[in-house]
C-alpha cells in the first residue's frame, strides 16, 4: 500500500506531485496550527496577567482554568483508555514510565504540543528531500501520519478551551467599563480572533469524519496496533474500484461465482479455447477439431487408405525405397506375407468380436472403427433441456428477494424480534443430484457485491474554502450569543438549554438504526458541541443533506432572532453595537454562501469500496 494512500493527489481538479502533496496537505496546514496554537496560549496567558493586575481574580481563574481543561480531560481519557497502555501484567517499570509521561505532559502540555507540531514540521521536511519510493520518503511520511494522544488534546481544546474562552472574554468585552485598560483589551481580542482560527480549522478537520473513517481514515490519537489492525481488516474485506476494474479488463472470463457453475468456463475447458482454465483446474483441456469432412457425412463414414490409387506392385515399390530398418516398412512387409491367415483369423473371429462389442456396456462409445461404420449413438442418454431447469432459476431468483428483503428490514428496523428470521439459519437437507447432470446447464447469475461509500479527504482549496466559511459562521453564532448574554441572561440560558435538548433528541433519533445506545455520555458532549457547529463525529449521518440543511436553517433562525430581539428591545447608546448588529447579519450571509459554494465545487468525490 501506498504511504500516500488518503492523502489528496488533486487540487481543483489537477494531479500535483508527491511533493506538493506533502506540502499542501501537511506542511501548510500544520505550520499554521503551530502559529495559531502559540498566538492562543500566549495571549491567554497575558489575558490571565492582565486579569490579576486589575484586580479581577474571578476572570483570571476562569480563563485559566479553560485553558488547563482539555489538558486535564485529555489526560483522564488516555489513562482510561486499554489500548494506550503498554502491553505489561501488573504494575512494572513500563507502566510507571507511561504513567510519569503523560504527568508531564499534563503539567507541562504547551511545551508537549510544541514538541508535536516541531515533530511534525521536521520529518515533512525530511520527506521532500527524498526519492517517491525511497526508504527515506517512506519512513519519513509514516513519521508525519503517526498517530500521538496529543491530537485528541488539540481536538478536545476546541470546544473545552476556545469556545468558552470567546463567551468569557466577549461577555467581558461588551460590559461597561471595559475600555479603560488598552492593554487588556488587545490581548482579549488577539485570544478571541485565534480562538475562532482554532476552531474552524478543528471543524473543517472533522466535519465529515466518519463518512472518511469508513473507508480508511483512522482517528489520530489511535494506538499503533489500532491502526494496524484497522488497515489490515480494511485490505482483508474490501476492495476498490479500481482493482475490480483492472481484474475485469485482464481477465478474458467472468468472475467464478460461488452459487451456481459457470456456462462458458466449462466449455472452454472441455473443448478448448484462448481462454485460462479456473484456478486450481489440473484437468487437460480437449481440443475440438473441425474441418471440412466433418460436415460431409458419406465421406466421414468411409476408412480413408493412404494407398487407394497405388497397386501392390506400386506398394512393394514404394516400400523398397524407405529404409528396411523403419518400423512401418516392417510391418507392411509382414502384412503382404501373411495375409491371407490375417484374412483366415477373421473370418473365424468375426462373430465373437461383434457379440464382445455388444456386450460391453462400460464404454460410452462403441469400438471407433465399427462406430464409424454404423454411425451410431452414444449409449450416454443425452443431457436434460434447459426448460427443465426453469423451476430451479425461480427458486434461486425468489431466494435473492428474499435475502435482500431480510437485509434491508434488519439493516432500517431496530430492535426486532431475536426468532424473526430463524428460518434462513435452518439446515436444509440438499437434495441427491443426478449422477449424469453435467456442470455448465445451470444459469449462471451475476454476484451482487455490496457497496460501502464514504468520502476523500479535502485538498487545501477545499479546506481554505470551508474554513473561512466556518469562520465567519463562529463569529455570527458566538456575537450573538455573547450581545443577547449581556441584554437578556434568563432568556439566553433558556435558549442554549432547548437547544441544546433538540440536538440531544436529534442525536438520539439518528443512531436508533445503526449505532448502540450505551454511549449517553458522549452524545451529551457530542450535543454540546452541535451548540456551536455541526459534523459527522463518531455518528454516521444516513441522511446528510438533511442533517447538514436543517442545522444550518435553525441556527440561523436562532442567530438572527437573537439578535433582532437585543437590538430592537435591549438598551444600549454606543455605536459600537449597531456595528456588531450589521457585521453579524454579514456573516451569517457570507458564511452560508461559502458553505454553498463548497459543498456545490469543492466537496470531496465520494469514494466506493466493494465489500469481499
Amino acid at each position: 500500500m501506498d504511504v500516500l494512500d488518503g492523502v489528496p493527489r488533486c487540487v481543483l481538479g489537477y494531479q500535483v506531485k508527491t511533493r506538493t502533496q506533502i506540502v499542501f496537505s501537511f506542511l501548510i496546514p500544520v505550520i499554521f496550527e503551530l502559529l495559531v496554537y502559540t498566538v492562543v496560549i500566549t495571549a491567554d496567558v497575558l489575558v490571565v496577567v492582565e486579569h490579576f493586575r486589575n484586580d479581577n481574580p474571578t476572570w483570571a481563574w476562569f480563563t485559566l482554568s479553560f485553558m488547563w481543561l482539555p489538558a486535564i480531560a485529555c489526560f483522564a481519557a488516555v489513562l482510561s483508555s486499554p489500548s494506550q497502555w503498554p502491553e505489561t501484567i501488573g504494575f512494572d517499570e513500563r507502566t510507571l514510565r507511561f504513567v510519569e509521561k503523560n504527568l508531564l505532559v499534563l503539567v507541562f502540555f504547551p511545551v508537549a504540543a510544541v514538541y508535536r507540531f516541531s515533530r511534525r514540521i521536521f520529518w515533512t521536511i525530511e520527506a521532500l528531500f527524498h526519492e517517491k519510493t525511497s526508504y527515506g520518503r517512506v519512513q519519513a511520511v509514516c513519521k508525519i501520519r503517526e498517530t500521538s494522544p496529543f491530537e485528541l488534546y488539540h481536538f478536545l481544546q476546541a470546544f473545552l478551551h476556545a469556545a468558552p474562552q470567546m463567551l468569557l472574554q466577549l461577555y467581558i468585552l461588551l460590559r461597561d467599563n471595559t475600555f479603560r485598560n488598552y492593554d487588556t483589551v488587545t490581548a482579549q481580542i488577539v485570544s478571541v480572533v485565534f480562538s475562532f482560527l482554532t476552531m474552524a480549522s478543528i471543524i473543517t478537520s472533522y466535519q465529515r469524519f466518519e463518512s472518511q473513517k469508513i473507508v480508511g481514515r483512522c482517528y489520530p490519537w489511535s494506538s499503533e496496533e489500532q491502526v494496524k489492525a484497522r488497515k489490515r481488516e480494511l485490505q482483508r474485506t474490501t476492495i476498490t474500484v479500481e482493482s475490480v476494474m483492472e481484474r475485469n479488463i485482464t481477465s478474458g472470463l467472468p468472475e467464478p461465482d460461488p452459487m451456481t457453475p459457470n456456462i462458458m468456463r466449462n466449455f472452454y475447458s472441455r473443448y478448448g479455447e484462448d481462454s485460462p482454465t479456473p484456478s486450481g483446474s489440473s484437468t487437460q483441456r480437449k481440443t475440438l477439431n473441425v474441418d471440412q469432412s466433418n460436415f460431409d457425412s458419406l465421406s466421414s463414414k468411409k476408412i480413408k487408405d493412404p494407398y487407394i490409387n497405388y497397386t501392390d506392385d506400386d506398394k512393394l515399390t514404394v516400400s523398397d525405397t524407405v529404409d528396411s530398418l523403419s518400423p512401418t516398412v516392417s510391418f507392411k512387409q509382414d502384412l503382404v506375407e501373411n495375409i491371407e491367415d490375417i484374412r483366415d483369423y477373421i473370418r473365424r473371429t468375426d462373430d465373437s468380436k461383434l457379440a464382445a462389442i455388444v456386450d460391453n456396456s462400460d464404454d460410452e462409445y462403441e469400438d471407433p472403427i465399427y462406430a464409424e461404420i454404423f454411425d451410431k449413438s452414444p449409449r450416454t442418454p443425452a443431457p436434460p433441456t434447459p426448460a427443465a431447469y426453469l423451476a430451479k432459476r425461480a427458486s434461486m431468483l425468489k431466494n435473492f428477494f428474499v435475502f435482500d428483503t431480510e437485509n434491508f428490514i434488519k439493516d432500517h428496523v431496530p430492535r426486532l424480534p431475536g426468532n424473526l428470521f430463524e428460518h434462513s439459519e435452518r439446515k436444509s437437507t440438499p437434495a441427491p443430484a443426478a449422477s449424469d447432470e453435467p456442470d455448465g446447464d445451470l444459469l449462471s447469475l451475476p454476484s451482487r457485491r455490496q457497496i460501502i461509500s464514504g468520502l476523500e479527504e479535502d485538498d487545501l482549496s477545499g479546506k481554505s474554502v470551508a474554513f473561512a466559511g466556518w469562520v465567519m459562521f463562529l463569529f455570527m453564532r458566538m456575537i450573538a450569543l455573547s450581545v443577547f448574554y449581556v441584554f437578556f441572561p434568563t432568556y439566553f440560558w433558556m435558549i442554549c438549554l432547548n437547544h441544546y435538548l433538540l440536538m440531544i433528541a436529534c442525536i438520539i433519533y439518528e443512531v436508533r438504526f445503526h449505532e448502540k445506545l450505551e454511549r449517553y455520555y458522549f452524545y451529551l458532549f457530542l450535543a454540546y458541541i452541535y451548540m456551536f457547529s455541526i459534523m459527522e463525529f463518531k455518528i454516521k449521518f444516513i441522511h446528510v443533506r438533511t442533517w447538514y440543511v436543517g442545522y444550518v436553517t435553525v441556527m440561523l433562525v436562532e442567530n438572527f432572532a437573537m439578535n433582532a430581539i437585543w437590538y430592537n428591545l435591549g438598551t444600549f447608546e454606543s455605536w459600537w453595537f449597531d456595528f456588531i448588529h450589521f457585521i453579524t447579519i454579514m456573516s451569517g450571509i457570507l458564511s452560508l454562501l461559502c458553505l454553498l459554494f463548497y459543498y456545490a465545487f469543492l466537496r470531496p468525490r465520494d469514494k466506493l469500496l466493494f465489500v469481499n
